[in-house]
């Protein structure tokens, strides 16, 4: 029968559309305010426009589109404090995970989480400050992955969208010796299947991030 492989062509166009309306949101092809209308939209991605509102309707529900039905759908403003509750939020689903799931790592687990860290600080180093966001998701996610929480990956996926946003905001603003430190002690912590220190050593980089947001 046809619907399941139209289904599925949906869902593929849909997820399209939305990676590449995020990418463009995210290194400022569209800024913040832009109106997104349809027809452009249908223009410029070459989809048809049902699968691009569900990926309008997505990234709504992750703030980083507004829309009002017949009257607008626009890239979302900068959003300090949203973005610094993401951050927050994702912070402690990344500690939640270091938490519960860092008695089950083996070493395999170890040298994933240190060649991710490395990544990081060759990032920071660099002042490649979207590169560093990046990678600082993929950190963040390897938690998860490796508790084996998909409630915690989805919900992480919901949060992480806003915490993107900081890629365009980090220039000049990165101290490779702090991120060093951290991953340094954070790795220490993970080796020794430690989640108490690991959560405290998350929870203290969250805040100084909190600081660098409230001087943007």
């Amino acid at each position: 029968m046809p619907m399941p492989t139209d289904h599925v062509a949906r869902i593929s166009l849909s997820d399209e559309a939305y990676v590449r309306i995020e990418a463009a949101i995210m290194d400022g092809t569209l800024e913040p305010g832009e109106r997104l209308r349809d027809a452009d939209l249908v223009e410029w991605l070459g989809i048809s426009r049902t699968p691009i509102r569900h990926a309008l309707d997505r990234l709504a529900e992750q703030g980083l589109v507004e829309m009002e039905r017949n009257r607008f759908t626009r890239v979302a403003a900068f959003d300090t404090v949203g973005v610094l509750e993401s951050v927050q939020v994702a912070g402690d689903l990344w500690a939640g995970a270091a938490l519960r799931g860092i008695a089950a790592w083996d070493d395999e687990d170890d040298d994933l989480i240190g060649d991710i860290q490395t990544d990081l600080v060759e990032a920071a180093t660099n002042d490649d400050a979207a590169r560093f966001v990046t990678i600082f998701e993929h950190l963040v996610v390897a938690f998860a992955r490796v508790e084996g929480n998909n409630v915690r990956i989805r919900a992480l996926g919901n949060v992480l969208p806003q915490v993107r946003r900081l890629g365009r905001k980090l220039h000049g603003r990165l101290d490779p010796l702090a991120v060093a430190r951290f991953t340094r002690e954070l790795r220490e912590a993970t080796t020794k299947r430690d989640g108490a220190a690991a959560v405290t050593l998350i929870d203290d980089y969250v805040t100084r991030i909190g600081v660098i947001l409230a001087d943007l």
